[in-house]
């Protein structure tokens, strides 16, 4: 044990080295206890950093995420909340941790401080900005924020939901913690959430240290306050790969489900036998069914191909996804998450033409259908904070580092010949720029068909109100598609159809 004292800065600095194999993590709030001595009313404040060092080999665990941040890292600010470790189905012990930590360069303790009071400062009236994140690891891997779990659950559940037509049915597989059930429960046509989870622990950590997950409360076309009490939702503890077997072999299977959710990198990069798996998915699911997987960190530009790299098994799973039936798949990333990178997310399709309709929908068809087909919360507010039409946008095509990757395992594919959706009979064609003001204001008229022969049309417009001597921008793609027309109040902006005559109606 070695100490360091400053007694005219109030601070002490141990160090504690030992030989054992045990952790010394369970010590530390007694070491707090023992050593930590107040220089004020508010206590001491204590920041730590457990490295393991010497000759020893590292474990597997303490290599994981848990163990560079926050345990690994000096920060200002960190709590243990809960640890637990228990025997699991899969035959391994798994360890739980949940912690309360400060973000560095986000939040500071001085600012933490401030808003525990109630002195009318700007941190104490937006307290659960300055409040401490608190984050869940499963075996030391980062599995979930409370800063980001929003952006997280709808990037995992809406771009599905909004591909199919008519969610109804509804199967959420390892979705433990009740944020995808709630995101999920926000679409007005589902009907049945079928939720699948191997961890019962996780479902309890959940509802006691993350209520807001299953926060149902304030979605205004629920009648329960916590989203596990619908009736609506089935919540079944099982392995989903035994589930899913046992469920097809009964004569009242239920199956027929319109998307299938899963959470779980297990199945995607772990040992289980892909095609197994994802032909009980297949069967599980319906004509016009949608599947959704989150697939761990995105690829980065000096990665080699998946079939070459660390992540060889998810390109095996996108391939048994492929030999069984899924006719369209696409992958999406959203950088928003609070994890190191970008994170990968992956949609397959049952019906190609349907998925590639509603996949590649225009921005204001995607905050159109918010609109409509999700309930506001009690306030008359859209109920998605994150997910709109733009951000469906970027998610629409795969990120250019993702494209890079896939084209070292498959040059000569033709989506890596001609790029994406590029016709390359369009080239010769004039930039879009140099036939077609890009904005005009309200009120005026602008007639494109005088440039149909250097360009095909006007596929789309992103429209919004107009309120008189507001800028209108227009976006727009070539194609064959018309747009038509748009009317607010004194302002009056106007297309033109093919035949030059105006269309009064959109």
């Amino acid at each position: 044990v070695s100490f360091h004292t400053w007694p005219s800065e109030g601070v002490i600095t141990l160090d504690l080295f030992t030989c054992g194999s045990n952790s010394l993590l369970p010590i530390v709030d007694a070491m707090e206890r023992l050593f930590g001595i107040p220089a004020n009313s508010e206590g001491p404040q204590t920041v730590w950093a457990y490295k393991v060092r010497g000759f020893g080999e590292e474990t597997e665990e303490e290599l994981e995420d848990l163990f560079t941040f926050p345990i690994g890292t000096m920060t200002e600010y960190k709590k243990e909340v809960v640890s637990i470790t228990k025997q699991t189905s899969n035959i391994k012990n798994d360890r739980i941790d949940v912690y309360d930590v400060l973000r560095p360069v986000y939040q500071s303790y001085e600012s933490y401080k401030r808003s525990m009071k109630d002195d009318g400062s700007y941190e104490s009236q937006f307290k659960e900005i300055f409040r401490p994140d608190r984050i869940v690891f499963v075996n030391g891997v980062l599995q979930s924020r409370r800063s980001a779990e929003i952006p997280y659950h709808e990037a995992l559940v809406h771009p599905g939901m909004f591909a199919h037509e008519n969610p109804k049915r509804v199967l959420l597989l390892n979705c433990g913690g009740g944020a995808a059930l709630r995101e999920v429960l926000k679409h007005k046509t589902v009907e049945k959430v079928v939720m699948v989870d191997e961890e019962e622990e996780i479902v309890k950590i959940s509802k006691q240290f993350f209520p807001e997950y299953d926060d149902c409360s304030y979605i205004s076309g629920l009648k329960h306050r916590r989203c596990f009490d619908d009736p609506r939702v089935k919540l079944v503890y099982s392995d989903m790969f035994d589930w899913a077997a046992k469920v097809l072999g009964q004569d009242n299977a239920e199956k027929d489900f319109d998307v299938i959710i899963m959470d779980d990198l297990f199945y995607v990069a772990g040992p289980k036998e892909y095609g197994d798996f994802v032909l009980l998915l297949s069967k599980m699911m319906s004509t016009n069914g949608v599947f959704v997987a989150q697939m761990g960190e995105a690829p980065a530009l000096d990665w080699p191909a998946i079939e070459h790299s660390f992540f060889k098994n998810r390109g095996d799973f996108v391939k048994s996804l492929a030999n069984n039936g899924f006719k369209h798949i696409v992958e999406y990333e959203e950088s928003h998450l609070g994890f190191w990178r970008p994170w990968q997310f992956l949609t397959a399709f049952g019906n190609y033409e349907t998925s590639r309709e509603n996949w590649y929908r225009t921005i204001g068809w995607f905050d159109l259908s918010i609109l409509q087909r999700t309930w506001p919360t009690t306030s008359g507010d859209s109920s998605l904070f994150h997910f709109d039409g733009a951000v469906m946008q970027s998610y629409s095509h795969p990120g250019k580092a993702s494209e890079l990757v896939f084209c070292r395992g498959h040059p000569d594919s033709k989506y890596c010949q001609d790029g994406r959706d590029l016709d390359r009979a369009q080239l010769s064609l004039p930039a879009p720029e140099q036939v077609l003001r890009n904005s005009f204001r309200a009120g005026e008229e602008y007639n494109p068909a005088a440039d149909r022969s250097s360009i095909n049309s006007i596929h789309s417009a992103v429209l919004h109100r107009i309120e008189k001597d507001e800028v209108l921008t227009i976006f727009y793609r070539a194609s064959g598609a018309d747009v038509v027309s748009l009317q607010s109040g004194e302002a009056s902006v106007v297309f033109y159809g093919q035949n030059q005559t105006k269309v009064n109606s959109l």
